[in-house]
C-alpha cells in the first residue's frame, strides 16, 4: 500500500522548487506593482516632516503638528481608492498578497495604539522614534517575504535611526526621519517602479 501511494504521488523536488520560485516571483510582482504606495507614503511623510520642521523654526504657530493628520488622511483616502480599484480589476489574491495585507493592516492598528498612548502619556519626544521602529518592522518583513534587499536594508536603517532619534530633540528627529524615509521608502519605491516598468515583474 505504501508503495502504491509513493507511485501515485510521485513527488518531484524540482517541481516543488519551481513552484516556490514562481510564488516568490508573483510576490515580487505584487510588491513591484505596489511601488506607488511606497512613493505616495514616502513623499507624504517627507513633506509632513519638512513642513512641520519649517513651521517650528520659522513661525510661532503652536499647532504645527496639524500637517500630520491632514497629509496622512489624504494618503489614507488615496490608498483606499487605489486598493478598491485594484480589487475590482484583480480576480484573485495570492497567499503572499494576503500576508502583506494583514501585515500592513496590523501595522496600522499597532501604530494607532502606540500613538494614542504616547499622546495620552505626554511622551511626545518618543512618538517619532516609535514611528521609525514601526516603519522598520513593516518594510523589513515586506522585503524579507519577497527577498527585496533594499527594503530589508531600509528596515535595519529605520531601527538604527529609531534608537538614535530617541536621544535627539524633536526638530532633529524630524530631520532624521526625513533622511530615513528617503532611504527606506522613496529610493526602494523608485527601484520597484523601474523594475515593474522594465522587467514587467
Amino acid at each position: 500500500m505504501i508503495n502504491t501511494m509513493n507511485e501515485n504521488s510521485s513527488f518531484n523536488p524540482e517541481e516543488g522548487l519551481k513552484t516556490i520560485y514562481v510564488m516568490i516571483q508573483r510576490a515580487k510582482s505584487t510588491i513591484g506593482n505596489n511601488y506607488r504606495y511606497y512613493l505616495l507614503w514616502g513623499y507624504l511623510v517627507l513633506t509632513a516632516c519638512m513642513l512641520e520642521y519649517l513651521m517650528i523654526k520659522l513661525t510661532a504657530y503652536k499647532q504645527h503638528y496639524i500637517v500630520w493628520p491632514v497629509l496622512m488622511g489624504l494618503g489614507a483616502l488615496v490608498s483606499g481608492f487605489w486598493a478598491l480599484g485594484r480589487k475590482r480589476k484583480s480576480s484573485s489574491i495570492s497567499h503572499i498578497g494576503n500576508v502583506m495585507s494583514y501585515l500592513w493592516g496590523g501595522w496600522f492598528v499597532c501604530f494607532l495604539i502606540l500613538l494614542l498612548f504616547a499622546n495620552l502619556g505626554g511622551e511626545y519626544s518618543s512618538i517619532l522614534p516609535l514611528v521609525l521602529a514601526m516603519y522598520g518592522l513593516g518594510i523589513f518583513i515586506s522585503g524579507g517575504v519577497v527577498d527585496f534587499k533594499p527594503l530589508i536594508i531600509g528596515g535595519i536603517i529605520s531601527w538604527a535611526a529609531a534608537v538614535l532619534a530617541y536621544f535627539q530633540p524633536y526638530t532633529q528627529q524630524l530631520l532624521l526621519m526625513s533622511a530615513v524615509i528617503i532611504v527606506s521608502y522613496i529610493i526602494p519605491g523608485h527601484m520597484l517602479r523601474r523594475l515593474s516598468k522594465k522587467e514587467k515583474i
